[in-house]
Order: C-alpha cells, then structure tokens, then sequence
C-alpha cells in the first residue's frame, strides 16, 4: 500500500519526504521492525516511543509517525519520510483501520464495560448468539475466540494495530458479530477509535484503577465514551452511577436490575454453592433461567446477556440452552477435587469484587469460608488495606499472600493489606509464597470448608520483576497439593 493512500484518512498532517512510497506494515513496536514499514511512535506507560525511532530506522522502517513537536526530525529527515500528527494513538487507529481495509464495517459489535462483570457477560452473549446459529467472535480478558481459534489475550483490549488485525480475521473466518470488552484504558487510549458498536452494554462501577484515571469521575466518563458511538445501551439500574451515566447517553437506553430496572429484572432468586435460577418475562412468558456460577451478580450478568440478544432476535431455547451450560475460566470455577471441602478460584481483585464472591459464599456455605489473596504491585494502593477490611470481615480465616508483585516488594504490599484485616476480628496468616499459602491453606480445611482463591481467576502466571511471568496456574497447582494430601493420607 503507497504511504499517501495509508495516511489520506489523518487530519492536521504534516509530511516531510515522500508520501508515494510503498510500504509494507504497520509497527508501533520498534523490535518489530522490518524493511519497508511504517514505525508509529506512541508514548505507553513506562516507554516513550520517540526513543525508539532510530532503532525503528536501523531496522529498515521507510516512515515514522510522530506528534507534533515531540521529536527533532533533524538527523532523520533526510533518511525516512516523517508524519507529523496531533495525535499518534488516533492516527495508528485509523492507519490501522485503512490499511486492513476497515474490517469493522463489515461486523455487528457489541461492547461490553465496566469494573466487574465484563467478562462473564461476554462469555453469555458470544455463548447465546452462537447457540442461536449466528457466527459470533469474542474479543477479551482471557481469550480472543473465534471459529475453531483461540488466542490468549495479553490485555483486556487490544492495541489498535492488533484489534484491526483482529477483527480482519474474524470477517475473513465469517464471523457476524463479534463481543468485545471494552476497558477505559481503550477507551481513553483510542485503542478502540473509529469503531461502531450496534449495542454496548455498561455493567457497574466501582473503584478501580484510579492510579490511571485520577478520580471517579475520570473513570466513570472514560466508560461514557463507548456510548458515544453505540446505536442502544443497556445499563444495569442498580449500580450508583447510573443515573448520571444515563444523563450522558444519547442513543436508546434499555435498563436491568432487580431493583432500579424498567425493562429486565428477575424474580423468585435461588443461589446455592454450585448454581443460581431466576425468573424472567421475556416476551411476555415467564421463563425460568439457570446458570452454574454461582453469586447473586451472576442474575445481574445474565440479564445484561438476555437484554443484548433478545435485541438480536435470539431463540428462547438459545437462551436457557447457552445460560444452562456457560463455563467461564477463573470466575466463581470450582476446582474438581475428591475432598470434603471445595477449593473455589475467582478473579476477585478489587474490593467490589472481593466482597461480592465473599459474600454470595456466605450466603450458602455450610462450613467456614478461608480466602487466599495477594494484590498485584505497581497499582491501586489504597484498595489494599480496604480488601483486608473486607476479607477479615466475611472470611473466617484469611491467608495473605502474593498476586503479581511485579516491581513492588511483596512483603510491603502484604503489610498493607494486614493494616486492614487488623481493623477486623479476623484470624489470619501470612504466607509469601503463593503455592505454599494455598498448601496451608488446604491443610487446614475441614469438611464442608471453602477455599476462595482470590485475585488471580484465568491467569496461568505470575508477574514478577521487569516484566518478568513464571508458570502459575491454581488449577494445576490444587490438583497436584490434592493428590499430594492423598498420598500422605491427610
């Protein structure tokens, strides 16, 4: 693709060189490098893209894309043709758009956000669209799906470069609609600019990532943006931020809720430990919903997923067929092991979410509920003495470990989760070694005991030092301490 055709959709552009070359790629990572591409220089969280721009041209970039005023072209003017532009992030957006040739037009989005529940809810919808024979794509925190494929994702909404790549693949597989979480950090930083979604649905909202947006109100109206450029919302009516959000949306708005709704609510709830039923109108029959995850939040999940698809004329048998038999990895998952007591693993790692799955539990536990959790360094700070609160309040015994430290001193963020748990009665431990706190915390399980794993749900890692992930999957490892104990005969 020539460079002129690849850059005609940018506004307020600058070049200096030759704009009929050809070009090979797109890159926004310099060691991706390869002859012929284009290197768009991004500023990230830790790197700044500019410093990257003589490397991107020993490795044969023929263009770079810069911000205005953010780079002295002098010394590479005369060796690549330079873009200058307002903003990078937009302009890989739509480069990225145009060079894949604007594959969304031919998709039905559907965007999903908000602090919890984004995934599960997506899980429900792609579930329930295909089960209704409409070929649907899933874009996400744990797994990028489509047809036969499934692609680990990296984070909950890719880089626009990768989303368009993406979502060229899904139209090239013959995919119809694809579900996709949207994050604020995508929203904010146009990961998902110029796309249209036919339907976004908004969650909740509760603190979280502040160390990124500043306060709730960034927060709340970074999620606001993804209604900007959907045709129809559905937003749950329980959650405190409703009504303003609502205030902000100018396309139709469906509500949820079992309290505040006008249109989706549910009746007669049953929880217990291993599934929750509810009942519903839908086209005006009453109809009777079960899904095998249990938590009260899952009717909240469940009547976000129904709203969406009875928008898309989904079949009723569709619907309870795909609800009936919705898995989702690392949320509310129950570990399949031969002991008395159950070993739970869910991706609870905020306060809301913590005290959600503690408390659903509780609701049904027969036995004593131990939590095992860490939180993860180089974020929120002040939610860690809050899940100690929390944990010490509604768990009969906490186990204090480690998530994903990265460049923070584990044993600083474990205090600062104590400073919590210390303003409770709760019993508990600490255990740096999170293999060896979930071990503990088996060993003293008794019959009908509950182990909420808390913080880590999908991930098969952990993160440590620069960047550094070791192998760590609960799942293994409480299947392995299981057979362990059975040897030993504990």
């Amino acid at each position: 693709m020539l460079l002129q055709y690849l850059i005609e959709n940018l506004t307020n552009v600058k070049v200096t060189g030759d704009s009929t070359i050809e070009i090979n790629k797109i890159e926004y990572d310099s060691n991706k490098i390869e002859a012929g591409d284009v290197f768009v220089a991004i500023r990230g969280y830790e790197q700044d893209g500019n410093h990257f721009i003589t490397d991107a041209i020993s490795s044969g970039a023929k263009c770079v894309v810069i911000e205005q005023e953010s780079f002295d072209i002098s010394d590479i003017k005369d060796k690549v043709t330079v873009v200058e532009v307002e903003n990078a992030r937009i302009a890989l957006a739509v480069m990225a758009s145009t060079y894949y040739g604007n594959p969304s037009l031919g998709l039905k989005l559907i965007g999903v956000t908000g602090t919890k529940g984004k995934t599960t809810t997506s899980y429900m919808i792609r579930d329930i669209l295909n089960a209704s024979g409409k070929r649907t794509g899933m874009i996400g925190t744990i797994y990028n799906t489509y047809a036969d494929k499934q692609i680990e994702a990296t984070r909950t909404s890719p880089e626009s470069l990768d989303l368009q790549r993406l979502l060229k693949e899904m139209l090239d597989a013959g995919m119809e609609y694809v579900v996709m979480e949207v994050s604020s950090h995508a929203l904010e930083l146009y990961r998902v600019y110029g796309l249209k979604f036919i339907i976004s649905v908004f969650t909740n909202l509760s603190e979280e990532h502040l160390d990124f947006h500043g306060t709730m109100e960034n927060y709340l109206n970074a999620k606001a943006k993804l209604f900007e450029v959907s045709d129809f919302a559905i937003v749950n009516g329980d959650d405190i931020y409703a009504p303003k959000l609502m205030k902000m949306i100018k396309s139709k708005i469906a509500t949820y809720g079992l309290d505040n709704a006008v249109n989706l609510t549910a009746t007669d709830i049953r929880v217990n430990g291993s599934y929750v039923e509810f009942k519903m109108y839908i086209n005006k029959m009453l109809e009777t919903i079960t899904v095998k995850i249990p938590g009260r939040y899952t009717v909240y999940n469940a009547l976000a997923a129904i709203g969406v698809c009875s928008l898309l004329n989904a079949q009723m048998d569709a619907i309870l067929l795909a609800l009936a038999n919705v898995k989702v990895p690392g949320r509310s998952e129950v570990v399949e092991i031969d002991k008395t007591f159950s070993v739970v693993i869910d991706y609870a790692h905020t306060p809301s979410s913590l005290e959600a799955i503690l408390s659903a539990t509780k609701k049904h536990a027969k036995g004593r509920i131990i939590c095992v959790f860490g939180c993860g360094g180089n974020r929120d700070t002040e939610k860690r003495s809050m899940m100690g609160e929390i944990s010490g309040r509604l768990a009969d015994f906490t186990v204090i470990t480690t998530d994903n430290p990265r460049n923070e001193d584990p044993m600083k963020i474990m205090k600062e989760i104590e400073d919590g748990i210390k303003t409770t009665r709760g019993l508990y431990k600490i255990i740096e070694n999170r293999r060896q706190a979930i071990k503990f915390a088996m060993r003293i399980a008794w019959k009908n005991d509950i182990i909420i794993l808390a913080g880590k749900g999908h991930e098969t890692y952990q993160e440590l030092k620069n960047h550094k992930r070791v192998h760590f999957d609960e799942r293994e490892v409480v299947k392995k301490l299981a057979e362990e104990m059975e040897d030993k005969n504990i």
